[in-house]
């Protein structure tokens, strides 16, 4: 929180203090018209030279050549254009250079005075253990400004500080002469302490040489306190010394701050009341506390009611309860989006919430982002021990003292992202520090009115399931374990671990599901890819020589939050993170689709191959109508995860997710199939007169009806698509419309059309249809008059209109579902219920025979 900074000399004039000064003023360029310092859009630039322009840039307008003042060594001319522009100064600043000795080191500080905009600057070489100094003063903004060790530090100019006097006694003292004499100088001890960091639009309200100097690095507002140099020299060796002090009759307000090596078990802080207190395991740098103390016993008097009592700081809890507020909100400004419920454009503004839990021995923090644009909200926890640290570290262990053996609490699980319907559990790592993202977090507040994606460095990553391994994956080879190690089990918390998590985390996950996790950093592509629904693969793991083991990652929820940037360095105040939770699963994928083709099923036939989990994630099933007591019109998009669970989707209708419509009929016993590149359904089974509609499923997520059959399946009906034939690209093959005669329909085109008629073999009822191939179906129905224990089956050939009967079904089915399912081992149909069944039977479309399968 506090830095040290030798200001020098800057003050000289206000004490009358003879100097000797060089005094150098480079002559003015003698092009006429060049602007000194020119401003364009946002860029300023400045005069470097004076060069014919007319033939390496003969569409420059003059002969001035400026170099950009963010970018150093850099050469621009200029020519008319839309970009707004002005001059900020005609002539070249006054330079003048004043020699210094201190002890037996001397350099030079530099002076640089532009009158046409009032602004003094100061540049210090290093020297002793000071890094470079640069001082920027302005007296219409009050702007005092010290850039050192690549961070800019904005301070209130001081009343008694007249820039243009100073600048005008440099000037007037411009006699050269070989140094200066030490008796006569002044020099001046301050701290600056640190109240709030600046983001872009605020750093765009300073003075343009202000967003010049501190371009990129980190600008933060200070308060300039002057000490002596007793107190100086104390705070330089790491001690603790009391500043700010106010007081009334009766109450004295101090300022202390921790020092020392942030992770040393020395660390502490000193209390002004008397004694201190460690603060390791709680902070990574100095947090400062202003507390009361008061001159006489009883109720404070005259003291700042909203500061602690410094008697009352006794350990690490208190103190943080002294340096953290209840609440703070952060106002960050995001691009505009469309509510895809009320379809209006929304404010760009989002309030993260900060919430400090003192009303518990463990004390939390807790952060809230609210869900935006295509974001899902997120709430990170994290807590303390009741002993006031943060991190498991050496206090998880047992010792002896005094003959006694004494057990450190362990702390655990003390992280919590709640993300969707499930509570992601993990231990707080030891590099990060909750109060100090407090503190930033007030600090940018502070600050900022709101904060702009300027302000903002985006960083992705995935919560991954931390798993184990059962006995018998101990026995896989060492190369599969690896990727078992973390993907093949959800390892769940326990009943006694659940009821130990902190209060603020059971609260917030009352009706959510606990997992552990494990944070994994992926690639802006990768979690864009997950945003919008595809697949990543991650962790490759060498196998054989032509496969290797692969992670499938698919996303299930994706959300955000913004925590102060931990780099000291840089200009951006927020870390961004956009976090995914994934489901994940091994896969194998062949390297080469040569004669080792089958690397993956040789070597890994329990890993589905990665080509596999990639063409059903393309595909999805959509399901409508049906009969629940009633007929029904729903309509559902179901789609494989890589896991091989199937989840509902919803579609994009006007730019927002809904569910899809429904089918402008009630019915059961309905046909449908993916025709002319859209799902189509042909209405079965309706109560009251039969419907031969067949709707369309269009682009914006309505129905149309697309066409009308010539007979209606009034007691439903089956259908496949073929491949393209005889002309047409998919003709759509409908049965159930004759049911007392051998007649069925064929349609193509489109707009669609009856192509021609397919002929039965047999009269059938309650048929059940599934495609093979591109021009063969497999045909399963009750004949008429009833089977008594079985249903007839065939093969259907449309190229050769050929039909081949198969061995009988082994059951009698009314209404069953079929369809063909491909493996290593073969091809077949599986038929499976029907009216009161649950039974199912496999066909071999090689052996041509059936046999049982596994019931429902």
């Amino acid at each position: 929180m506090y830095s040290r900074l030798h200001i020098l000399l800057f003050l000289l004039y206000l004490k009358n203090a003879a100097l000797d000064v060089f005094h150098e003023t480079t002559a003015a360029f003698p092009t006429p018209g060049c602007c000194y310092e020119k401003q364009v859009g946002t860029e300023r630039y400045v005069l470097v030279n004076d060069e014919d322009t007319t033939t390496a840039h003969n569409d420059c307008n003059s002969n001035c050549v400026y170099e950009k003042k963010t970018a150093p060594s850099s050469r621009y001319c200029f020519k008319a254009g839309n970009d707004p522009f002005h001059c900020r100064a005609e002539q070249e600043p006054t330079r003048s250079i004043l020699p210094i000795i201190e002890g037996n080191e001397s350099f030079v500080q530099d002076i640089i005075f532009q009158k046409e905009t009032g602004v003094l600057v100061l540049k210090v070489p290093p020297h002793k253990d000071y890094t470079e100094s640069v001082y920027v003063f302005e007296e219409k903004s009050g702007t005092s400004l010290v850039k050192t060790g690549d961070v800019c530090q904005l301070a209130d100019l001081p009343t008694h500080f007249n820039v243009s006097a100073s600048a005008e006694r440099f000037e007037s003292q411009a006699t050269m002469n070989q140094g200066n004499n030490e008796s006569e100088k002044v020099t001046s001890f301050v701290l600056k302490t640190r109240d709030s960091r600046l983001g872009s639009r605020r750093r765009a309200e300073l003075v343009p040489d202000v967003q010049d100097l501190c371009n990129n690095v980190p600008l933060v507002k200070t308060k300039d306190l002057l000490v002596n140099e007793t107190e100086f020299e104390k705070f330089k060796k790491g001690e603790v010394i009391f500043v700010e002090r106010k007081s009334s009759r009766r109450c004295l307000m101090h300022k202390s701050c921790t020092t020392g090596e942030p992770k040393a078990c020395g660390y502490g802080w000193d209390n002004p009341a008397g004694g201190g207190l460690s603060f390791h395991e709680v902070s990574a740098g100095s947090i400062c506390v202003t507390c009361n103390m008061n001159f006489t016993t009883g109720p404070l008097i005259g003291c700042d009611t909203a500061l602690c009592n410094c008697t009352e700081i006794t350990n690490k809890t208190s103190l943080v309860d002294c340096s953290i507020k209840s609440k703070v909100n952060s106002n960050i400004e995001i691009k505009r989006w469309n509510d895809t419920t009320t379809r209006q454009q929304q404010q760009p503004i989002l309030t993260q919430s900060m919430v400090y839990n003192r009303n518990y021995e463990r004390r939390s923090i807790t952060i809230s982002s609210p869900a935006h644009k295509d974001i899902g909200a997120l709430e990170v926890v994290m807590h303390a021990h009741k002993d006031g640290w943060w991190h498991n570290g050496i206090y998880n262990q047992k010792e002896m003292t005094n003959g006694t053996l004494v057990t450190y609490d362990s702390l655990e699980n003390n992280q919590m992202m709640k993300l969707g319907n499930t509570c992601f559990i993990s231990t707080l790592n030891a590099s990060v520090f909750p109060v100090d993202i407090a503190i930033g977090i007030q600090e940018i507040k502070k600050g900022n009115d709101v904060t702009t994606a300027d302000d903002e460095l985006d960083t992705h990553a995935i919560l991954r399931d931390l798993g184990h391994l059962t006995a018998a994956e101990e026995t896989t080879p060492h190369y599969e374990v690896d990727i078992h190690a973390f993907l093949l089990h959800l390892d769940l918390l326990t009943a006694a671990e659940e009821t130990g998590l902190h209060e603020d985390i059971q609260s917030r996950c009352l009706d959510s599901n606990f997992k552990r996790n494990v944070e994994t950093p992926i690639t802006k592509i990768q979690s864009d890819d997950l945003k919008n629904g595809k697949i990543i693969f991650m962790g490759s793991v060498p196998s054989r020589s032509y496969c290797q083991l692969q992670t499938a990652v698919a996303n299930n929820n994706t959300g955000c939050w913004r925590f102060p940037n931990p780099d000291n360095k840089s200009s951006i105040l927020w870390v961004h993170q956009i976090i995914h939770s994934v489901t994940e699963v091994p896969c194998c994928l062949t390297q080469t689709e040569s004669e080792f083709s089958t690397c993956c099923q040789d070597n890994h036939p329990k890993y589905r191959e990665c080509k596999d989990i990639m063409a059903a994630w393309n595909n999805a099933l959509f399901v409508s109508s049906g009969y629940d007591s009633a007929t029904l019109s729903s309509v559902e998009i179901l789609q494989e995860g890589i896991d091989g669970n199937y989840t509902s989707k919803q579609v994009d209708i006007n730019g927002g997710c809904s569910a899809p419509p429904d089918l402008p009929l009630a019915t059961s016993s309905a046909t449908g199939s993916l025709f002319n590149g859209v799902p189509h359904v042909c209405v079965g089974y309706k109560d009251g007169e039969p419907s031969a509609k067949c709707f369309g499923f269009k682009s914006d997520g309505s129905w149309r009806n697309a066409f009308n059959l010539t007979k209606p399946l009034t007691d439903g009906g089956s259908s496949v698509t073929f491949g393209a034939w005889d002309g047409v690209d998919t003709p759509w093959w409908i049965v159930g419309g004759e049911p007392s005669g051998a007649g069925t329909e064929v349609w193509g085109g489109d707009p669609p059309a009856e192509i021609f008629n397919i002929t039965l073999p047999a009269i059938i009822h309650t048929p059940c249809m599934a495609k093979i191939n591109e021009y063969e179906a497999f045909v399963t129905a009750i004949p008429k008059p009833d089977s008594d224990s079985s249903n007839f089956a065939w093969i259907f050939n449309i190229q050769t209109n050929n039909w081949t009967r198969l061995q009988d079904t082994i059951k009698k089915r009314v209404g069953p579902a079929c369809g063909v399912i491909k493996n290593v081992t073969g091809k077949y149909v599986v038929l499976a219920g029907g009216w009161e069944s649950s039974t199912t039977e496999i066909f071999n479309l090689e052996t041509k025979i059936w046999t049982m399968g596994p019931s429902l």
